[in-house]
């Protein structure tokens, strides 16, 4: 029986068709193990409430005739907001013989119906809890199979079996953005912390290998996150104070008879008041804020309108120890800046055609700019520059997007977008050769990109599904085109057992500037030596085996093969934009290189039940390359392996308090680089690289440890949770690459952050 001192709150949401997104009316939704019985009939629309749900965690059945009945377990109810939820089913085909229609726990299933292989799904939750996340969702994904994350604290960039992290897509409901992290740098695919909040996430796939025909302009990976709506009945609100910053979230009605929501997150770094109190300190924290929303707007006849938008600015700032005699090395003697600003937004439209067609439109337009100096001062205590960047880069994008379902055996989707680029940069530096501070680099320019893509899935029989599809693009600077067919097949072989198999062929642009930008000839910048650059291409080959061992048991299983080719590179050199995290590089390129990545990966997770889980994931692989001089290579991301170890448990406290305890261990191999020509760099008092020794060195293996603790209390009209997370909690200071330092003519290794406490308190009300 329920305790009447328990909290209770409202579990709604809508089932849809997973193919068309239309309301089921009729399916019944049943929240297991209640005593009394609750559940309920979903009404026209396929929506569904059902009140007085006792906080605590939930595992809700959906069942329809006609549909695979569907389990989403352990659904956390909290008394400071509703759960709200979608749940997708899929049809499945009839046949003369009698089936019995088994539920299924398909917790990790993408989203995209059209993702067969080497994809997975995630929520906002799992961002929260994974320990080591700290509520980010970049850092979340780390922990998946195939996917190594930088060592230390001071990136979130992600490496997708063997590839560079610049290979990776973002995308936010449909628009591909620029890169959405705070303190990032010209380029970078990675910086200090995702600029939007966990908060504002619904369920969102990850995607590793031979992704399906609607992507492109990517070879590594896809990370399409989407954003949940707001709740259309009721306001409600969370406000978390910590370590980190302030963090405050809205959400509601706009207007009740319409069925029309907002949802916002902002956040604000605390310690930027600090600059107003002291002025050394002005000068030594970083500092962000960023915005996140989305507004949802049904109509009755013209389809559903919603505005979606993320912005960010950040900055960080050091200057120079004002006593020479305790310099020792360059950064004590440096000053420098760097500031960065991103935003994207769009207008989407979506609107139904019939009960099993939609036409989905999308207008949007990113933007992001980067400003960073460095400056050296001398021991007479002027500040001479030695490096300026300005780099900026804003798209206007057009999409379209229809889906049409055909019976129950096949679905096909097909779109079109054109980008208009535009990027302007300028770059100073002092030549170590001169001395002299002189321009490097400078360009602007605009160009238009087509994509098209047409894609389809049937199913051949009840147990086997294909989905086949063909990307194509073309670029307008050069006229260059690709044709990309993609291929994916899954064969379930029993209730328990599947096979799957894909091939893709995917190629991406590098950024705009190093096609356009030209360099200095005698104080006048000459014509861009790379305008003719073509696609970077790969082939991805992948085969997988699923086991799902119990209900809420799984292992998986994925071989995998990626050749690369066409890959820029400099001629005669080592030099390949295979090892590159997406720096600006101004030098003559040609499409020349090549290179693989092979290996397997294994994932074994209980997902949560019974108040524990835990998921084990081992990514094992080789990465070689061959650059402009035609000489084979580790990549600079052969890290050969790394380990993931996870756990959770939960203790409930007086039936309406929870205690989490949540910890992961990582081991990972380290990255190949290249070392310092000491001789040369004390004769020219500057680094230089040994490049004939280029990736034959690797950085030490590094071992983390991560600690996260949480105490959610339920209230009558509030919850409030307090979070202790720690990263490196053994205080690790592994090396993450060598510098020259002139002062004392040594090579000196570049340590990580040590440990990384964060607190933080947050009230759902």
């Amino acid at each position: 029986m329920i305790c009447a001192q328990t909290p209770t709150q409202v579990i709604r949401g809508k089932v849809v068709d997973a193919e068309t997104k239309t309301g089921l009316e009729g399916a019944n939704v049943i929240i297991l193990n209640t005593d009394p019985f609750l559940g309920i009939t979903t009404s026209q629309d396929g929506s569904f409430k059902i009140q007085k749900v006792p906080v605590g965690r939930h595992s809700i059945k959906v069942s329809f005739v006609g549909y695979r009945t569907a389990i989403i377990p352990e659904l956390l109810v909290s008394s400071g907001k509703e759960t709200v939820i979608s749940v997708e089913l899929e049809e499945m085909v009839v046949t003369a013989k009698e089936v019995e229609v088994k539920a299924s726990v398909d917790k990790d299933k993408p989203i995209n119906p059209m993702a067969l292989v080497g994809a997975r799904s995630f929520n906002m939750e799992e961002s929260r809890r994974y320990a080591g996340s700290v509520d980010d969702p970049m850092r979340a994904v780390s922990n998946f199979a195939g996917v190594v994350s930088n060592a230390g604290d001071n990136s979130n960039q992600i490496m997708i079996r063997g590839n560079s992290p610049k290979g990776l897509l973002w995308r936010v409901e449909g628009m591909d953005i620029p890169n959405p992290n705070h303190f990032a740098f010209v380029g970078t695919s990675g910086g200090g912390f995702t600029i939007f909040s966990s908060q504002v996430l619904s369920n969102s796939d990850f995607y590793t290998a031979a992704f399906p025909a609607q992507y492109s302009n990517a070879l590594s990976g896809i990370f399409d996150m989407r954003f949940r709506n707001g709740n259309n009945e009721r306001y409600e609100n969370a406000v978390q104070l910590g370590v980190q910053g302030l963090d405050i979230s809205s959400e509601g009605p706009l207007n009740k008879k319409q069925t029309s929501s907002y949802l916002f997150d902002y956040r604000y770094s605390i310690l930027y008041f600090l600059r107003y109190i002291d002025p050394w300190v002005k000068n030594m924290i970083p500092s962000f804020q960023d915005l996140s929303f989305k507004i949802n707007i049904p109509t009755p006849k013209a389809g559903t309108f919603s505005l979606v938008g993320i912005g960010g600015i950040s900055g960080i700032k050091s200057t120079p120890e004002k006593d020479s005699a305790s310099w020792s090395a360059i950064s004590d003697r440096s000053q420098s800046v760097l500031d960065n600003r991103m935003g994207a937004i769009a207008v989407i439209h979506q609107i139904y055609l019939s009960r099993q067609s939609f036409l989905r439109s999308t207008l949007s337009a990113t933007y992001n700019d980067i400003t960073s100096y460095e400056s050296l001062m001398t021991t007479g205590y002027e500040l001479r520059p030695v490096d300026s960047t300005y780099h900026r880069n804003f798209r206007f994008t057009g999409s379209v997007t229809y889906n049409r379902k055909f019976g129950t055996r096949f679905t096909l989707r097909s779109g079109v977008t054109y980008t208009q680029m535009f990027y302007d940069l300028d770059i100073k530096s002092i030549n170590p050769l001169t001395g002299i501070y002189s321009q490097v680099n400078k360009g602007s320019g605009t160009t238009g990109l087509v994509q098209a893509y047409c894609e389809t899935k049937t199913l051949i029989a009840p147990d086997l599904e294909l989905t086949e599809g063909l990307n194509s693009t073309y670029f307008l600077l050069n006229q260059h085109f690709s044709l990309e067919p993609r291929l994916a097949l899954r064969w379930q072989i029993s209730e328990r057992h599947a096979l799957s198999a894909g091939y893709g062929m995917h190629s991406q642009l590098e950024d705009i500037g190093v096609y356009l930008t030209g360099t200095p000839v005698n104080e006048v910048i000459s014509k861009p030596v790379n305008k003719s650059l073509d696609f970077s291409r790969a082939h991805h080959f992948v085969l997988g085996y699923d086991w799902l061992i119990r209900q809420d048991i799984r292992l998986m299983t994925e071989i995998y093969y990626q050749y690369l080719y066409n890959i820029p590179v400099k001629p005669g050199s080592y030099y390949s934009m295979l090892n590159s995290t997406g720096e600006y590089f101004n030098d003559t390129l040609i499409n020349t290189g090549t290179g693989w990545n092979a290996g397997i990966d294994f994932t074994f997770e209980k997902f949560l039940t019974k108040q524990y889980y835990y998921l084990i994931t081992i990514s094992l692989f080789k990465s070689s390359y061959k650059g402009g001089d035609g000489i084979w290579r580790n990549s600079r991301f052969n890290s050969n392996y790394v380990i993931n170890l996870l756990g959770g448990k939960e203790w409930t406290i007086r039936k309406k308090n929870f205690l989490g305890l949540n910890l992961k261990a990582s081991y990972t191999g380290g990255e190949y680089y290249v070392p310092i020509d000491l001789e040369k760099s004390v004769a020219q008092h500057s680094e230089v690289m040994d490049e004939t020794n280029a990736y034959t060195l690797r950085l030490p293996d590094f071992f983390y440890l991560d600690l996260t603790l949480t105490f959610r209390t339920n209230h009558k009209k509030y919850s409030g949770v307090w979070a202790v997370q720690v990263r490196n909690l053994l205080d690790q200071h592994p090396n993450v690459g060598y510098v020259y330092n002139d002062f004392n003519r040594t090579t000196e290794p570049e340590k990580s952050l040590g440990i990384v406490p964060l607190i933080s308190y947050k009230v759902e009300f």
